[in-house]
Protein backbone atom coordinates (compact mmCIF):
# COMPACT_ATOMS: atom_id res chain seq x y z
CA UNK A 1 0.00 0.00 0.00
CA UNK A 2 2.47 2.75 0.89
CA UNK A 3 5.07 1.59 -2.24
CA UNK A 4 1.68 2.79 -4.33
CA UNK A 5 0.84 5.69 -2.65
CA UNK A 6 4.63 7.30 -2.60
CA UNK A 7 5.01 5.87 -6.31
CA UNK A 8 2.02 8.56 -6.95
CA UNK A 9 3.38 11.17 -4.89
CA UNK A 10 6.77 11.10 -5.75
CA UNK A 11 5.78 10.23 -9.65
CA UNK A 12 3.50 13.49 -9.85
CA UNK A 13 4.64 15.67 -7.62
CA UNK A 14 7.63 17.22 -9.72
CA UNK A 15 5.22 17.88 -12.54
CA UNK A 16 2.42 19.62 -10.90
CA UNK A 17 4.90 21.93 -8.53
CA UNK A 18 4.53 24.57 -11.13
CA UNK A 19 0.92 24.81 -10.18
CA UNK A 20 1.16 23.83 -6.53
CA UNK A 21 -1.78 25.76 -5.06
CA UNK A 22 -2.68 25.03 -1.53
CA UNK A 23 -5.81 22.62 -1.64
CA UNK A 24 -3.25 20.62 -3.98
CA UNK A 25 -0.77 20.49 -1.02
CA UNK A 26 -3.31 20.29 1.37
CA UNK A 27 -4.59 17.07 -0.06
CA UNK A 28 -1.10 15.48 -0.82
CA UNK A 29 -0.25 15.99 2.98
CA UNK A 30 -3.51 14.29 4.25
CA UNK A 31 -3.28 11.83 2.08
CA UNK A 32 0.28 10.94 2.93
CA UNK A 33 -0.52 11.06 6.89
CA UNK A 34 -3.70 9.01 6.17
CA UNK A 35 -1.91 6.08 4.24
CA UNK A 36 1.19 6.06 7.19
CA UNK A 37 -1.53 5.75 9.79
CA UNK A 38 -3.59 2.86 8.12
CA UNK A 39 0.09 1.12 7.16
CA UNK A 40 0.83 1.68 11.37
CA UNK A 41 -2.93 0.43 12.37
CA UNK A 42 -2.43 -2.69 10.11
CA UNK A 43 0.94 -3.74 11.08
CA UNK A 44 0.12 -3.14 14.83
CA UNK A 45 -3.13 -5.81 14.28
CA UNK A 46 -0.96 -8.43 12.35
CA UNK A 47 2.17 -8.65 14.25
CA UNK A 48 3.24 -5.55 15.91
CA UNK A 49 4.99 -2.28 14.95
CA UNK A 50 8.22 -2.64 13.26
CA UNK A 51 10.95 -2.12 16.39
CA UNK A 52 13.02 0.52 14.48
CA UNK A 53 10.20 2.92 15.03
CA UNK A 54 11.31 3.48 18.35
CA UNK A 55 15.12 2.57 17.39
CA UNK A 56 18.23 5.14 18.60
CA UNK A 57 18.33 6.84 14.67
CA UNK A 58 14.25 7.36 14.76
CA UNK A 59 14.48 8.90 17.97
CA UNK A 60 16.73 11.72 16.56
CA UNK A 61 13.92 12.22 13.80
CA UNK A 62 11.54 12.75 15.70
CA UNK A 63 13.04 14.85 18.28
CA UNK A 64 13.59 17.18 14.59
CA UNK A 65 10.07 16.93 13.56
CA UNK A 66 8.92 17.96 17.81
CA UNK A 67 11.33 20.41 17.81
CA UNK A 68 10.02 21.67 14.15
CA UNK A 69 6.33 21.42 15.29
CA UNK A 70 7.14 23.83 18.70
CA UNK A 71 8.69 26.59 16.89
CA UNK A 72 6.04 26.35 14.22
CA UNK A 73 3.42 26.68 17.54
CA UNK A 74 5.48 29.53 18.94
CA UNK A 75 5.84 31.50 15.17
CA UNK A 76 4.70 35.17 15.28
CA UNK A 77 3.89 33.97 11.36
CA UNK A 78 1.87 30.54 12.71
CA UNK A 79 -0.67 31.94 10.68
CA UNK A 80 1.02 32.41 7.16
CA UNK A 81 3.28 28.99 7.32
CA UNK A 82 1.44 26.30 9.53
CA UNK A 83 0.64 24.71 5.75
CA UNK A 84 4.09 24.94 4.71
CA UNK A 85 5.10 22.86 7.78
CA UNK A 86 2.83 19.92 6.92
CA UNK A 87 5.62 19.68 3.54
CA UNK A 88 8.35 19.32 5.88
CA UNK A 89 6.09 16.71 7.53
CA UNK A 90 5.48 15.04 4.84
CA UNK A 91 9.00 14.74 3.22
CA UNK A 92 9.31 13.14 7.05
CA UNK A 93 6.81 10.31 6.78
CA UNK A 94 8.58 9.41 3.26
CA UNK A 95 11.74 9.22 5.36
CA UNK A 96 10.76 7.30 7.57
CA UNK A 97 8.18 4.72 6.20
CA UNK A 98 10.00 4.59 3.28
CA UNK A 99 12.54 2.25 5.07
CA UNK A 100 9.76 -0.22 5.43
CA UNK A 101 8.93 -1.14 1.96
CA UNK A 102 11.31 -4.45 0.85
CA UNK A 103 13.02 -4.60 -2.60
CA UNK A 104 10.26 -4.82 -5.30
CA UNK A 105 7.93 -2.36 -3.28
CA UNK A 106 11.21 0.26 -3.60
CA UNK A 107 12.10 -0.38 -7.13
CA UNK A 108 8.18 -0.03 -7.52
CA UNK A 109 8.80 3.68 -6.21
CA UNK A 110 11.92 4.10 -7.48
CA UNK A 111 10.28 3.46 -11.21
CA UNK A 112 7.50 6.14 -11.13
CA UNK A 113 10.22 8.63 -9.66
CA UNK A 114 11.78 8.26 -13.23
CA UNK A 115 8.83 7.58 -15.03
CA UNK A 116 7.78 11.25 -13.02
CA UNK A 117 11.45 12.74 -14.51
CA UNK A 118 10.69 11.84 -18.10
CA UNK A 119 7.25 13.59 -17.23
CA UNK A 120 9.13 16.69 -16.40
CA UNK A 121 11.75 16.86 -19.36
CA UNK A 122 8.29 16.36 -21.25
CA UNK A 123 6.65 19.22 -20.22
CA UNK A 124 10.35 21.36 -20.24
CA UNK A 125 9.96 20.73 -23.65
CA UNK A 126 6.46 21.73 -24.87
CA UNK A 127 7.31 24.71 -22.71
CA UNK A 128 10.75 25.93 -24.35
CA UNK A 129 9.56 25.02 -27.93
CA UNK A 130 5.69 25.09 -27.59
CA UNK A 131 4.90 27.20 -25.18
CA UNK A 132 7.80 29.61 -24.99
CA UNK A 133 7.79 30.38 -21.54
CA UNK A 134 10.25 27.88 -20.03
CA UNK A 135 12.90 30.30 -18.56
CA UNK A 136 9.15 32.45 -17.31
CA UNK A 137 7.89 29.58 -15.27
CA UNK A 138 9.74 26.36 -15.54
CA UNK A 139 8.59 22.98 -14.82
CA UNK A 140 9.18 23.22 -10.02
CA UNK A 141 8.90 26.53 -10.30
CA UNK A 142 12.19 27.95 -10.67
CA UNK A 143 15.46 26.46 -13.26
CA UNK A 144 17.94 26.23 -9.41
CA UNK A 145 15.18 24.36 -8.28
CA UNK A 146 14.84 22.24 -11.60
CA UNK A 147 18.87 21.73 -11.97
CA UNK A 148 18.87 20.13 -8.19
CA UNK A 149 16.03 17.93 -9.23
CA UNK A 150 17.92 16.67 -12.60
CA UNK A 151 21.14 16.29 -10.56
CA UNK A 152 18.93 13.74 -8.23
CA UNK A 153 17.79 11.95 -10.46
CA UNK A 154 20.76 11.49 -12.86
CA UNK A 155 22.71 9.06 -10.46
CA UNK A 156 19.23 7.02 -9.90
CA UNK A 157 18.77 6.92 -13.63
CA UNK A 158 22.46 5.46 -14.28
CA UNK A 159 22.07 2.63 -11.30
CA UNK A 160 19.37 1.24 -14.57
CA UNK A 161 21.35 0.68 -17.24
CA UNK A 162 17.99 0.58 -19.06
CA UNK A 163 17.82 4.39 -18.08
CA UNK A 164 20.45 5.48 -19.39
CA UNK A 165 18.32 7.50 -22.08
CA UNK A 166 16.81 9.13 -18.93
CA UNK A 167 20.46 10.34 -17.75
CA UNK A 168 21.43 11.61 -20.87
CA UNK A 169 17.97 13.76 -20.31
CA UNK A 170 18.73 14.78 -17.28
CA UNK A 171 22.12 16.07 -17.98
CA UNK A 172 20.64 18.32 -21.00
CA UNK A 173 18.24 19.98 -18.46
CA UNK A 174 21.11 20.69 -16.38
CA UNK A 175 23.01 22.09 -19.16
CA UNK A 176 19.82 23.80 -20.38
CA UNK A 177 19.00 25.62 -17.17
CA UNK A 178 22.77 26.92 -17.03
CA UNK A 179 22.53 26.30 -13.36
CA UNK A 180 26.07 27.39 -11.47
CA UNK A 181 24.38 26.06 -7.96
CA UNK A 182 23.76 22.43 -9.81
CA UNK A 183 27.59 22.96 -11.37
CA UNK A 184 29.08 22.92 -7.89
CA UNK A 185 27.00 20.18 -7.00
CA UNK A 186 27.80 17.78 -9.61
CA UNK A 187 31.25 18.76 -8.70
CA UNK A 188 31.30 17.76 -5.01
CA UNK A 189 29.49 14.32 -5.82
CA UNK A 190 32.47 14.01 -8.19
CA UNK A 191 34.85 14.91 -5.88
CA UNK A 192 33.10 12.12 -3.47
CA UNK A 193 33.70 9.61 -5.45
CA UNK A 194 37.48 10.33 -6.43
CA UNK A 195 38.08 11.22 -2.56
CA UNK A 196 36.69 7.98 -1.65
CA UNK A 197 37.91 5.53 -4.06
CA UNK A 198 40.50 2.95 -2.60
CA UNK A 199 43.93 4.23 -1.70
CA UNK A 200 45.60 2.85 -4.76
CA UNK A 201 43.11 4.31 -6.74
CA UNK A 202 43.31 8.18 -5.11
CA UNK A 203 46.89 7.93 -5.78
CA UNK A 204 45.94 7.95 -9.73
CA UNK A 205 43.29 10.25 -9.72
CA UNK A 206 45.05 13.04 -8.12
CA UNK A 207 44.94 14.59 -11.74
CA UNK A 208 41.04 14.74 -11.02
CA UNK A 209 41.01 16.41 -7.83
CA UNK A 210 43.10 18.49 -9.27
CA UNK A 211 40.51 19.55 -12.13
CA UNK A 212 37.61 19.68 -9.84
CA UNK A 213 39.04 22.46 -7.88
CA UNK A 214 40.33 24.36 -10.43
CA UNK A 215 37.19 23.70 -12.12
CA UNK A 216 34.83 24.75 -8.57
CA UNK A 217 36.95 28.29 -8.37
CA UNK A 218 36.37 29.01 -11.90
CA UNK A 219 32.19 28.35 -11.26
CA UNK A 220 32.52 30.65 -8.69
CA UNK A 221 34.53 32.98 -10.39
CA UNK A 222 31.83 33.30 -13.54
CA UNK A 223 29.14 33.57 -10.43
CA UNK A 224 27.56 37.23 -11.57
CA UNK A 225 28.25 40.06 -8.70
CA UNK A 226 24.46 40.56 -8.48
CA UNK A 227 23.72 37.41 -7.08
CA UNK A 228 26.60 36.85 -5.05
CA UNK A 229 25.10 40.41 -3.98
CA UNK A 230 21.77 39.15 -3.37
CA UNK A 231 22.74 35.99 -1.64
CA UNK A 232 24.96 37.80 0.92
CA UNK A 233 22.02 40.21 1.70
CA UNK A 234 19.37 36.89 2.24
CA UNK A 235 22.26 34.87 4.23
CA UNK A 236 22.59 37.77 6.36
CA UNK A 237 19.18 38.33 6.60
CA UNK A 238 18.59 34.62 7.88
CA UNK A 239 21.49 34.60 10.62
CA UNK A 240 19.81 38.07 11.53
CA UNK A 241 16.28 36.12 12.11
CA UNK A 242 18.45 33.32 14.04
CA UNK A 243 19.66 35.70 16.58
CA UNK A 244 16.36 37.24 17.13
CA UNK A 245 15.16 33.89 18.17
CA UNK A 246 17.95 31.55 18.27
CA UNK A 247 16.20 28.59 20.05
CA UNK A 248 12.62 28.91 18.87
CA UNK A 249 12.97 30.44 15.28
CA UNK A 250 10.08 31.69 13.58
CA UNK A 251 8.60 28.75 12.05
CA UNK A 252 9.46 26.39 9.46
CA UNK A 253 8.90 28.36 5.85
CA UNK A 254 8.97 32.06 7.33
CA UNK A 255 11.57 33.55 5.70
CA UNK A 256 9.59 34.76 3.04
CA UNK A 257 7.80 36.57 5.09
CA UNK A 258 9.89 37.71 7.67
CA UNK A 259 12.87 38.74 5.44
CA UNK A 260 11.47 42.23 4.75
CA UNK A 261 11.71 43.20 8.13
CA UNK A 262 15.91 42.09 8.79
CA UNK A 263 17.03 43.80 5.38
CA UNK A 264 19.71 46.27 6.97
CA UNK A 265 19.25 49.89 5.34
CA UNK A 266 20.81 50.67 2.08
CA UNK A 267 21.44 47.10 1.09
CA UNK A 268 21.01 45.29 -1.84
CA UNK A 269 16.83 44.90 -1.46
CA UNK A 270 16.01 41.88 -4.42
CA UNK A 271 13.07 40.02 -3.09
CA UNK A 272 13.64 36.60 -2.51
CA UNK A 273 10.66 33.94 -0.52
CA UNK A 274 14.13 31.89 0.54
CA UNK A 275 17.57 32.33 1.48
CA UNK A 276 19.30 30.58 -1.01
CA UNK A 277 21.05 28.39 1.16
CA UNK A 278 19.40 25.48 3.32
CA UNK A 279 21.17 25.14 6.39
CA UNK A 280 20.83 28.58 7.32
CA UNK A 281 17.41 28.77 6.04
CA UNK A 282 16.28 25.77 8.24
CA UNK A 283 18.27 27.10 11.06
CA UNK A 284 16.54 30.64 10.91
CA UNK A 285 13.14 29.11 10.46
CA UNK A 286 13.50 26.47 12.86
CA UNK A 287 15.46 27.52 15.68
CA UNK A 288 19.34 25.84 16.95
CA UNK A 289 18.03 22.49 18.53
CA UNK A 290 15.78 21.45 15.72
CA UNK A 291 18.33 22.11 13.31
CA UNK A 292 20.97 19.87 15.05
CA UNK A 293 18.55 17.46 15.32
CA UNK A 294 17.38 16.85 11.70
CA UNK A 295 21.32 18.19 10.23
CA UNK A 296 22.80 15.00 12.52
CA UNK A 297 19.74 12.73 11.23
CA UNK A 298 20.71 13.73 7.57
CA UNK A 299 24.23 13.07 7.83
CA UNK A 300 24.45 9.94 9.54
CA UNK A 301 21.24 8.82 6.80
CA UNK A 302 24.04 9.72 4.03
CA UNK A 303 27.19 8.42 5.38
CA UNK A 304 24.80 4.64 5.55
CA UNK A 305 23.85 5.07 2.37
CA UNK A 306 25.45 2.68 -0.35
CA UNK A 307 25.02 3.00 -4.81
CA UNK A 308 24.73 5.41 -6.32
CA UNK A 309 21.78 7.07 -4.76
CA UNK A 310 24.59 8.52 -2.09
CA UNK A 311 26.08 10.88 -4.73
CA UNK A 312 22.48 12.14 -5.11
CA UNK A 313 22.25 12.98 -1.59
CA UNK A 314 25.64 14.68 -1.69
CA UNK A 315 24.95 16.74 -4.84
CA UNK A 316 21.92 17.99 -2.97
CA UNK A 317 23.43 18.87 0.26
CA UNK A 318 26.05 20.79 -1.61
CA UNK A 319 23.66 22.52 -3.80
CA UNK A 320 22.09 23.34 -0.78
CA UNK A 321 24.83 25.86 0.57
CA UNK A 322 24.28 28.30 -2.52
CA UNK A 323 20.42 27.40 -2.97
CA UNK A 324 16.95 26.80 -2.02
CA UNK A 325 16.64 23.52 -4.07
CA UNK A 326 15.73 21.40 -1.05
CA UNK A 327 12.74 24.54 0.08
CA UNK A 328 11.14 23.07 -2.91
CA UNK A 329 7.97 20.57 -1.66
CA UNK A 330 8.82 18.11 -4.79
CA UNK A 331 12.48 18.10 -4.62
CA UNK A 332 12.44 17.61 -0.54
CA UNK A 333 10.22 14.36 -0.49
CA UNK A 334 12.39 12.93 -3.42
CA UNK A 335 15.48 13.88 -1.46
CA UNK A 336 13.83 12.27 1.66
CA UNK A 337 13.09 9.08 -0.33
CA UNK A 338 16.86 8.96 -1.16
CA UNK A 339 17.58 9.10 2.61
CA UNK A 340 15.62 6.47 3.88
CA UNK A 341 17.75 3.05 3.78
CA UNK A 342 16.24 -0.50 4.45
CA UNK A 343 14.98 -0.69 8.53
CA UNK A 344 15.29 -3.78 10.84
CA UNK A 345 12.12 -6.08 10.32
CA UNK A 346 11.83 -7.37 14.18
CA UNK A 347 8.64 -6.14 15.81
CA UNK A 348 7.51 -4.74 18.66
CA UNK A 349 5.41 -6.26 21.20
CA UNK A 350 1.81 -5.95 19.75
CA UNK A 351 -0.12 -3.42 21.75
CA UNK A 352 -3.20 -4.28 23.65
CA UNK A 353 -6.85 -3.80 22.67
CA UNK A 354 -7.43 -0.97 24.45
CA UNK A 355 -4.26 0.69 23.15
CA UNK A 356 -4.93 0.05 19.83
CA UNK A 357 -8.14 1.24 20.61
CA UNK A 358 -6.84 4.57 21.95
CA UNK A 359 -4.45 5.16 19.11
CA UNK A 360 -6.71 4.94 16.49
CA UNK A 361 -8.95 7.30 18.53
CA UNK A 362 -6.21 10.02 18.84
CA UNK A 363 -5.95 9.37 15.30
CA UNK A 364 -9.00 10.20 14.37
CA UNK A 365 -8.82 12.87 16.40
CA UNK A 366 -5.74 14.49 14.67
CA UNK A 367 -7.22 13.65 11.16
CA UNK A 368 -10.17 15.38 12.10
CA UNK A 369 -8.60 18.25 13.47
CA UNK A 370 -6.25 18.77 10.48
CA UNK A 371 -9.40 18.64 8.49
CA UNK A 372 -10.69 21.11 10.14
CA UNK A 373 -7.91 23.61 10.40
CA UNK A 374 -7.66 23.06 6.28
CA UNK A 375 -11.25 23.78 5.91
CA UNK A 376 -10.64 27.05 8.36
CA UNK A 377 -7.62 27.86 5.88
CA UNK A 378 -9.35 27.47 2.90
CA UNK A 379 -12.56 29.79 4.13
CA UNK A 380 -9.98 32.55 4.56
CA UNK A 381 -8.42 32.39 1.55
CA UNK A 382 -11.54 32.61 -0.61
CA UNK A 383 -12.20 35.57 2.06
CA UNK A 384 -9.36 37.46 1.00
CA UNK A 385 -10.26 36.88 -2.77
CA UNK A 386 -13.62 38.64 -1.75
CA UNK A 387 -11.76 41.51 0.29
CA UNK A 388 -9.58 41.92 -3.02
CA UNK A 389 -12.61 42.13 -5.25
CA UNK A 390 -14.51 44.60 -3.07
CA UNK A 391 -11.70 47.15 -2.91
CA UNK A 392 -10.82 47.06 -6.21
CA UNK A 393 -14.38 48.31 -6.78
CA UNK A 394 -13.99 51.12 -4.14
CA UNK A 395 -15.77 49.37 -1.97
CA UNK A 396 -13.73 49.21 1.03
CA UNK A 397 -16.52 48.08 3.81
CA UNK A 398 -17.12 45.38 1.34
CA UNK A 399 -14.05 43.76 1.96
CA UNK A 400 -13.81 44.70 5.77
CA UNK A 401 -17.03 43.08 5.69
CA UNK A 402 -15.55 39.64 4.05
CA UNK A 403 -12.52 39.91 6.56
CA UNK A 404 -14.99 40.16 9.39
CA UNK A 405 -15.45 36.69 10.53
CA UNK A 406 -11.04 36.56 10.37
CA UNK A 407 -10.69 39.01 12.67
CA UNK A 408 -11.99 37.08 15.59
CA UNK A 409 -8.77 36.10 17.69
CA UNK A 410 -7.02 32.99 15.90
CA UNK A 411 -4.60 31.83 13.63
CA UNK A 412 -5.56 34.52 10.84
CA UNK A 413 -6.63 37.71 11.98
CA UNK A 414 -2.90 39.34 11.89
CA UNK A 415 -2.91 38.42 8.54
CA UNK A 416 -6.64 39.83 8.18
CA UNK A 417 -5.32 42.61 9.73
CA UNK A 418 -2.13 43.20 7.08
CA UNK A 419 -4.88 42.81 4.34
CA UNK A 420 -7.00 45.16 5.27
CA UNK A 421 -4.44 47.76 6.16
CA UNK A 422 -2.81 47.54 2.75
CA UNK A 423 -6.38 47.73 1.20
CA UNK A 424 -7.13 50.94 3.18
CA UNK A 425 -4.11 52.57 2.29
CA UNK A 426 -6.01 54.09 -0.42
CA UNK A 427 -9.09 55.17 1.62
CA UNK A 428 -9.98 58.75 1.10
CA UNK A 429 -12.89 58.98 3.26
CA UNK A 430 -10.91 59.46 6.42
CA UNK A 431 -7.56 61.26 6.94
CA UNK A 432 -4.74 60.08 5.18
CA UNK A 433 -3.73 56.71 6.42
CA UNK A 434 -5.54 56.82 9.32
CA UNK A 435 -7.94 53.44 9.04
CA UNK A 436 -5.13 51.94 7.39
CA UNK A 437 -2.65 53.06 10.28
CA UNK A 438 -5.09 51.43 13.04
CA UNK A 439 -5.09 48.36 11.11
CA UNK A 440 -1.31 47.89 11.26
CA UNK A 441 -1.05 48.82 14.68
CA UNK A 442 -3.44 45.79 15.52
CA UNK A 443 -1.31 43.65 13.21
CA UNK A 444 1.27 44.71 15.11
CA UNK A 445 -0.29 43.31 18.43
CA UNK A 446 -0.50 39.93 16.58
CA UNK A 447 3.00 40.02 15.66
CA UNK A 448 5.60 42.33 16.03
CA UNK A 449 8.10 40.98 13.77
CA UNK A 450 5.79 41.58 10.58
CA UNK A 451 7.43 43.31 7.64
CA UNK A 452 4.06 44.28 6.25
CA UNK A 453 2.79 46.32 9.16
CA UNK A 454 6.31 47.88 9.94
CA UNK A 455 6.42 49.19 6.24
CA UNK A 456 3.00 50.35 5.91
CA UNK A 457 3.17 52.24 9.48
CA UNK A 458 6.73 53.95 7.95
CA UNK A 459 4.73 55.21 4.57
CA UNK A 460 2.40 56.51 6.47
CA UNK A 461 4.30 57.89 9.18
CA UNK A 462 6.35 59.98 6.59
CA UNK A 463 3.60 62.24 5.52
CA UNK A 464 4.34 66.03 7.18
CA UNK A 465 2.90 66.74 10.46
CA UNK A 466 3.54 63.16 11.34
CA UNK A 467 7.31 63.42 12.74
CA UNK A 468 6.29 62.63 16.01
CA UNK A 469 4.88 59.48 15.23
CA UNK A 470 7.57 58.71 13.02
CA UNK A 471 10.28 58.99 15.15
CA UNK A 472 7.97 56.61 18.14
CA UNK A 473 8.12 54.34 14.67
CA UNK A 474 11.40 53.96 14.40
CA UNK A 475 12.02 53.90 18.13
CA UNK A 476 9.48 51.01 18.70
CA UNK A 477 11.12 48.99 15.71
CA UNK A 478 14.37 49.24 17.30
CA UNK A 479 13.39 47.75 20.38
CA UNK A 480 11.94 44.69 18.40
CA UNK A 481 14.79 44.12 16.17
CA UNK A 482 18.20 45.10 18.50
Amino acid sequence: MLSYIFAFVLGLAPALQSVFDLPLQLALQRGLLLACLVWAALRAHRGGLPAALGARPQRLLWAAAGLSLAALLASPFRGQVFGEWGNFAAGLLIFVFASFLNKEERGRVEAAALAGAWLVFALALVQAFALKNFHDRPPLTNLNALALYAVMIFPLALERKSRWPLAAAMLVLVIWTQSLGAALAGLAAAGYYAASRPAGAVKGSGWLLAALGAAAVGVLWVLQADSLAGRLTWWRGAWDMFLARPLAGFGHASYSWAQAAFLPDGAFRERSIYAHNYYLEFLAENGLPAALAWFITVFAAVRAKAGLAKYSLIAALAHSLMDFGLSVPANFWLFCFLLSSPAAEEAAPRPSRRAGAAALGLAALLLAALLALDLRTLAFERAGRRALVAASANDLPGAEEALRPELRPGLFRGRSLELLGRLSLNDHSAPAGYRSAAYYEEALLENPYGPAAWGGLRRIYSQPGLERAAAGLERRRREVFK
